[in-house]
């Protein structure tokens, strides 16, 4: 190649090198931009062999192996890339644009939902490396991809706070990005800000009705439910058929305790998705709520007969049978649930503590939720039903083992702490019981009688003081 035809060609593309240390006028500055004329051109095959001479020329330059880590991230060959840049690195360790596309690539690592989790947890501590470079190195404005990646790499390292920053300043440079708004709203939530959450999307949903969906679930977490009925709505319009939407939506309404309009929407949805029992499920719940459980019962127990294999909508049939005192019919849907999941630890200690707060079949409801604890052994539920099973069956001493487990792993469950105070009053630590039924009041107060623990309580005070 001679200097004339060089210099023509950067004369007819007008590109300038800026900050690079290659010398104007040297075969490998020439070279250089011969290369990104090639691929301006699209022919990358002579753009990377302009590079490679280039680099020839000059061994010592960091920027030229810098440009083709570039120029091969831009083909999407990632190892390349890799190589060029860390080569770039070894010659320059400040070099920039090395550090910017060993970010790029080690964040593309840590996004491959094929990298372990402990190999993507690596990967997302070196991008944050390489782009931290970047940022804190570069001057006047940040490339908006090294914010966007960088607020992305911090949020899944945890650093919320850090990914505030980032991407807050790629949104500052760049107000309509909807990805970036997304993310920053992602961030402020992991924040545990929702209102700068909320605050983010809104500012752009009438425009981009796009992030309708996400603003829609942020608005809900912030109890924020006649507003995220609307947003919802406003989603629904872009994505009609999307059942997840209609859910939400439908949830939403309920938070509000718009019931009738949550059972309405609940029909509409099953009519349009019927082989989808989510909708039915949400118009039992919704018609429980509002007080008529005898047509919320008929339309779990015809969902239950459409779909007879359905767990989650007979665990539902359950709880009302049980709120309306039907239980003989509670205890066959859960053997029903046992007989299409013989496993299911949920459905065996939800039988187990069915048959204990009968009084009935004792030694089967112990049998039941011990296989249950073999599945799960510290799970606190478990421990109660089993220690009340032993109450109830008048054994104190296993009662009382399990029931202390019980109340020390749920410490605000009301109805575990109500348990363990009847089981230390029936040892006589009167003091200790009023405690436990004290925690039961304050507790979460589920499951409870507040007026006959109140009275449990009055009189384990008096023989308190009686003994005294």
């Amino acid at each position: 190649m001679t200097l004339i035809r060089a210099a023509g060609v950067a004369a007819v593309i007008g590109i300038c090198v800026c900050g690079t240390a290659l010398a104007q006028g040297s075969d490998s500055y020439l070279e250089f931009l011969l290369a990104r004329h090639l691929e301006g051109e699209g022919d990358t095959a002579g753009a990377l062999a302009a590079l490679q001479r280039a680099a020839a020329s000059d061994p010592m330059s960091a920027e030229v192996r810098a440009e083709i880590a570039s120029f091969q991230f831009r083909r999407n060959q990632r190892d390349e890339a890799q190589k060029a840049a860390e080569s770039a690195l070894s010659l320059d360790a400040d070099n920039l644009e090395a550090h910017r596309v060993l970010g790029l690539v080690y964040s593309g690592n840590a996004d491959n939902e094929r990298t372990p989790p402990a190999q993507a947890a690596m990967y997302v501590r070196d991008a944050i490396v390489h782009l931290e470079k970047v940022v804190g190195q570069a001057q006047g404005l940040t490339d908006l991809t090294v914010n966007f990646t960088l607020g992305r790499m911090y949020l899944r390292s945890g650093a919320a706070d850090k990914a505030i920053q980032s991407l807050g300043r790629l949104v500052d440079q760049n107000p309509g990005s909807v990805q970036g708004r997304i993310a920053l709203a992602q961030a402020y939530a992991a924040n545990m800000d929702l209102k700068s959450a909320v605050a983010t999307l809104e500012e752009i949903v009438e425009d981009e009705p796009r992030v309708a969906a996400a603003l829609g679930q942020y608005q809900q977490q912030a109890g924020l439910n006649k507003e995220a009925f609307e947003t919802y709505t406003k989603a629904l319009e872009l994505q009609p058929t999307s059942r997840e939407l209609k859910v939400r939506r439908i949830v939403a309404l309920y938070d509000n305790k718009d019931y009738a309009r949550a059972a309405e929407l609940s029909v509409e949805a099953q009519n349009q998705h019927p082989q989808d029992p989510r909708f039915p499920r949400l118009q039992a719940s919704a018609l429980n709520a509002s007080g008529n459980r005898t047509k919320a019962i008929e339309v779990l127990e015809n969902l239950t007969r459409a779909f007879p294999k359905d767990t989650i909508s007979q665990f539902a049939l359950v709880d009302i049978y049980s709120k309306v005192g039907r239980k003989a019919d509670a205890e066959r849907t859960l053997r029903q649930v046992l007989t299409v999941e013989p496993e299911n630890a949920n459905a065996m200690n939800y039988l187990g503590y069915l048959l204990a707060q009968r009084g009935d079949k004792l030694d089967e409801a112990i049998r039941l939720v011990n296989k249950a604890l073999e599945l799960e052994p510290e799970n606190g539920a478990f421990l109660d039903s089993l220690g009340w099973a032993y109450f109830r069956k008048g054994d104190v001493n296993e009662a009382e083992k399990y029931l202390t487990m019980a109340a020390q792993k749920l410490p605000g469950n009301s109805d575990v702490q109500d348990h363990y105070g009847d089981v230390l009053a029936k040892r006589g630590r009167w003091s200790d019981a009023v405690a436990a039924w004290m925690r039961a009041i304050d507790g979460d107060g589920t499951d409870i009688d507040r007026a006959a623990i109140e009275k449990k309580i009055a009189n384990a005070k008096g023989k308190t003081q009686n003994a005294k």
